[in-house]
């Protein structure tokens, strides 16, 4: 038997098990810091991370944040010396709007997604007399999306908590193609997953301010019902639909996270941040060999040199930038082993015009372990993000002011 990987435009091999890639990094303006974000909060950004911070917004200001992301990866599959070719991807990856209507609450809502699946893969059989060969070749799509409503509410000058809500919908297609030119065989099977589910995520943070260090501690940890819907697969000739079978009693548990982060910062210019997360995955048999999920864990620094100082409006921020590191092991486990993933990152951001703050980062990271028989992802990030804010419904008391 041979094995190659197909990965042309391909986000990841690893899509293929479970619900797909989990979306566990920040994809905002604290992605620069290794995504070291729950015990952050800024009166000019919405942090997704922890609603807690939704209550730091300046006053009466809306923030539209819209983040995209490039992908570029080259994988090493076991037993091979040749990387594949570079493959590229480009999403749009949040869109949210946070807005503080009172002193003390702030309200935010959006959608992102919380998987995503993307892979393709080509095996080659022998059958029969050993001279027949038989392709198969397997493509998925789709993933996971998730809709949220955030609170944050500030409790005294020092203690912030927050909630979020959010609805989990989406649908997960797998296409298996069989061929051989030998015996004129084709059949097609296609897979479609239906999920929905529902989640809660807690906030709080705990902030003290001193003359020179100003200290920020985060905590955030969500519950979920899990994931349930249908699985509809059909089996395809050229001429006809030869089977079609409907599962309605599908179902996937998702985890119980608990983040725990920590800043520092100094005369209101440096900060230092740090992050544990651990997310409790149920053990569940996974569709490969010795393949199944279990609870992962991540740990990520980082460090910002800013120069921040926001108008009374909120408006204009100076320039800022960063870097951090990150290191986790994924929910899955395949042959027994985890997965792990380490990168680096840095990037920065601006006010490029009067209202309209951007940020940008890149990351470069390894993911996969080729000692123990996983495919070996050499990844590349970049992303955009365009925040744009406006005074709601301009007053005297809270005018304009550019």
């Amino acid at each position: 038997m041979t094995f190659a990987c197909s990965a042309q435009n391909v986000t990841s091999p690893y899509s293929i098990l479970g619900i797909g890639d989990i979306e566990t990094k920040d994809i905002g303006r604290y992605f620069i810091t290794g995504s070291s974000a729950v015990s952050r909060r800024d009166p000019g950004t919405y942090n997704i991370s922890n609603p807690a911070s939704l209550s730091s917004l300046t006053l009466k200001t809306m923030n539209l944040d819209l983040a995209f992301r490039g992908k570029t990866s080259t994988f090493l599959v076991p037993g091979e010396t040749i990387s594949s070719e570079t493959t590229k991807d480009f999403i749009v990856k949040r869109i949210s709007l946070a807005f503080k209507p009172s002193e003390k609450t702030g309200i935010a809502f959006g959608l992102k997604p919380y998987s995503t699946v993307n892979y393709k893969f080509q095996e080659d059989q022998t059958i029969l007399d050993g001279n027949t060969l038989v392709s198969k070749y397997i493509d998925g799509s789709g993933g996971i999306n998730q809709v949220y409503f955030s609170v944050g509410k500030s409790l005294t000058k020092k203690l912030s908590v927050g909630i979020t809500s959010s609805f989990l919908f989406g649908s997960l297609q797998k296409n298996t193609q069989y061929l051989s030119n030998d015996i004129s065989l084709y059949i097609l099977r296609q897979e479609k997953d239906y999920y929905t589910g529902m989640s809660a995520q807690g906030g709080i943070q705990y902030n003290t301010i001193g003359k020179k260090w100003s200290h920020i501690f985060g905590i955030t940890s969500s519950i979920s019902t899990g994931l349930k819907g249908q699985l509809t697969t059909e089996y395809n000739t050229t001429e006809e639909v030869i089977e079609k079978n409907v599962d309605e009693k599908r179902s996937f548990n998702l985890p119980t996270t608990l983040n725990i982060g920590y800043s520092a910062t100094y005369k209101n210019k440096v900060t230092f941040t740090t992050e544990l997360a651990y997310n409790y995955w149920k053990y569940q048999k996974l569709d490969y060999t010795n393949s199944y999920t279990q609870p992962s864990i991540s740990l990520s620094a980082g460090m910002e040199f800013s120069l921040n100082t926001a108008n009374p409006a909120g408006i204009k921020s100076k320039p800022y930038i960063g870097w951090g590191v990150r290191a986790e092991n994924s929910y899955l486990r395949i042959k027994n082993n985890p997965i792990p993933d380490y990168s680096f990152s840095l990037g920065g951001g601006l006010t490029a015009f009067k209202n309209v703050a951007i940020y940008t980062g890149i990351e470069i990271g390894v993911r996969g372990d080729k000692s123990k028989d996983q495919i070996r992802e050499k990844y590349t990030q970049f992303i955009l993000g365009i925040n744009l804010k406006d005074i709601w419904l301009g007053t005297k008391k809270y005018g304009r002011y550019y």
